[in-house]
């Protein structure tokens, strides 16, 4: 899952924190101002995705993205990884 407009302050762990209450989170990596949260599984992803969606975190307000976007975003941590 891609999370962008982090706080220079928001740290991995924080991330991690904020989307394990909603599933098995397997790695997360921040670059700059944005990250990527990877989950076991699917079903995870979507659940983080249902409650998050619409809320703040971290002072900012989280949206679900497109997908094509997330495929950008996806092949850019593969580049960056």
């Amino acid at each position: 899952m891609y999370v962008r407009n982090l706080k220079t302050d928001v740290t991995e762990a924080m991330l991690r924190s904020a989307f394990e209450a909603h599933g098995v989170v397997e790695k997360v990596k921040k670059v700059k101002d944005y990250g990527f949260v990877h989950f076991a599984d699917r079903e995870s992803a979507l659940a983080a995705l249902d409650a998050l969606n619409g809320t703040v975190i971290f002072s900012y307000y989280f949206a679900h993205l497109s997908p094509d976007f997330i495929h950008e975003c996806n092949v850019e941590l593969q580049r960056l990884c």
